[in-house]
């Protein structure tokens, strides 16, 4: 048990650094490709042809990782449809990049709970499921500002209050048949959240 927890929070740990690596790094090299065509790469400094190679190593590791860690989900819910005899679609993984991460064969009615960082699955009905909703925390924030008024012929601008409110934090949730499980949270972004939800619809309403 301790093993299993120690390799699902390193899966996580990983994810948490390498997705938001791979975005800093490529925006980096593509900063230094446009520096090098736009000015020459003959202007370059040791230093930034350092940090060039540098950035490149960083996006390549955190690319091949991130192809790896796909292919081994993938892997996983093939091994799993030939041990079960399950037809799991490994083109709508819910929670992935996670470790855990559910899959769906709407042929048979059955979902699969898939933990990539140490092979475990479980199999459910979909009667597993009995709700799900999109969720989100919702930001309000006061702004001043004035606005313009005619006073006598004369504009004269006034102070005013304006509410601007924003969404962020959004996550799909499941709730299970078993009361003594937690929600399943999947944090995700909005459209990502919006669509999920969506195809929960069909998933659990056919």
């Amino acid at each position: 048990m301790m093993k299993t927890c120690l390799r699902t929070l390193g899966a996580r740990l990983a994810n948490s650094v390498v997705i938001p690596a791979a975005w800093v790094s490529g925006l980096a090299t593509i900063g230094f490709v446009w520096g090098m065509i736009e000015f020459s790469s003959g202007k370059l400094t040791v230093e930034g042809r350092q940090l060039f190679l540098a950035s490149v190593s960083i996006f390549c590791l955190a690319i091949w990782y991130l192809i790896w860690r796909k292919r081994r989900a993938k892997a996983l819910v093939a091994s799993i449809n030939l041990k079960e005899g399950l037809g799991l679609d490994d083109t709508q993984m819910l929670g992935y990049p996670s470790p855990l991460f559910f899959v769906f064969d709407l042929s048979s009615k059955k979902l699969a709970q898939c933990q990539s960082a140490t092979g475990d699955y479980q199999i459910q009905d979909f009667t597993w499921v009995t709700g799900w909703q999109c969720e989100w925390q919702q930001i309000d924030s006061k702004v001043s500002g004035g606005v313009l008024q005619i006073v006598e012929g004369a504009g004269t601008s006034v102070p005013a209050d304006e509410i601007r409110r924003r969404f962020i934090r959004f996550s799909l949730v499941l709730t299970v048949a078993d009361t003594s499980h937690p929600p399943l949270r999947f944090p995700m972004n909005r459209s990502a959240a919006e669509g999920w939800c969506a195809r929960c619809d069909v998933l659990f309403k056919c």
